[in-house]
């Protein structure tokens, strides 16, 4: 009850407002839209203003030509109709629908149907590939504490962090990934990582945010695309981790520390592929920008690395002063290992 962010956020009604607190607005760019507004002391510059890379996002687009299937390299699809099937797929999220005519819902947990906002996981019915659909509005974005516990506990301790946001690392973050596995003889003949590509609509909404007070600066502005997808390999996999199995736990925790601590060490974004037997990673987002880690953590077990989240967010919820949160916002430090 007493971590509930909703009720941690109550202040006198007689303390005066620090003027220079961070805040932000949003609307649709370049419509003459509704502005909305959002006024917080935790809101810090990278993971709004510097996770977004609009030449990298564009360089890594779907492609329009063949992709072959990442079990069946005989097979493939076209990038274009692959494209085309997604924007089906948007039109009916925007006509409200639940149930999608070339995908089936994977997870829909953290998706807002009636706002249209969220992340929505779903696996073509025809072709082995997942999407993971995010989608942003100007008033779903300024409201951080009502999308459930865990994204509320995220923006805290991230500095501002959402899934929208996080989701442009994952790309850029699974190339520094690769490249790191490759150097080791050893993870190089047991990891795997299935491709990512960026997906845009036809006709793409771009949300503009306008920082105030953030990073040392009096104002800054980034517009970023409201509605995105990232397409990646279906990985058919044999088993996945298990949380009750030490040597799984001893596997993902030797593999995070080699990749600096890069990706969420959580059980489940581990895989057993089915043909290969190698280790596939599934989840590929920045994890230190999401939690708002300056320093490399070493992970040593799962116990003192869930303490060692708790605590953060006990230290970044209670315990910063005016002081803190001043330096914070003065002399940014961004996440470690930024992509």
């Amino acid at each position: 009850m007493m971590l509930n962010p909703l009720l941690i956020n109550a202040r006198s009604a007689l303390r005066k407002r620090d003027p220079l607190c961070p805040s932000i607005t949003t609307r649709w760019a370049g419509q003459n839209s509704k502005t909305y507004f959002l006024r917080d002391s935790n809101l810090e510059i990278t993971p709004i203003f510097h996770l977004y890379d609009q030449v990298f996002f564009e360089e890594n687009l779907l492609p329009p030509g063949q992709i072959s299937f990442r079990h069946d390299t005989q097979h493939s699809v076209s990038g274009k109709e692959l494209s085309g099937m997604i924007e089906n797929l948007l039109q009916e999220v925007y006509r409200g629908k639940k149930t999608y005519t070339n995908f089936e819902v994977l997870k829909n947990r953290d998706f807002n149907v009636s706002k249209q906002a969220g992340l929505l996981v779903v696996r073509c019915k025809k072709y082995p590939f997942v999407v993971k659909l995010f989608m942003e509005t100007p008033r779903s974005f300024i409201r951080p504490y009502n999308k459930g516990f865990e994204p509320a506990c995220f923006f805290i301790i991230g500095g501002g962090a959402t899934r929208h946001f996080i989701g442009f690392t994952r790309v850029k973050n699974l190339h520094a990934i690769q490249k790191r596995i490759k150097k080791s003889p050893y993870w190089s003949e047991r990891v795997d990582t299935p491709r990512k590509w960026f997906w845009q609509p036809e006709k793409p909404k771009t949300l503009e945010i306008t920082g105030y007070n953030i990073g040392g600066y009096e104002k800054l502005t980034v517009n970023v695309p409201g509605v995105y997808a990232i397409v990646t390999d279906e990985v058919k996999f044999e088993r996945d981790f298990s949380i009750f199995s030490a040597e799984d736990r001893a596997i993902a925790i030797d593999l995070c520390n080699y990749l600096l601590c890069r990706i969420d060490p959580h059980i489940t974004n581990f895989l057993i592929e089915k043909d290969t037997k190698k280790i596939a990673i599934i989840d590929t987002e920045h994890f230190p920008s999401l939690v708002g880690f300056k320093k490399r953590p070493r992970i040593t077990s799962y116990t003192s690395w869930y303490l060692h989240l708790f605590f953060k967010f006990i230290k970044d919820r209670f315990c910063r002063t005016k002081k803190d949160r001043r330096n914070l916002q003065l002399h940014p430090t961004p996440p470690f290992s930024m992509p």
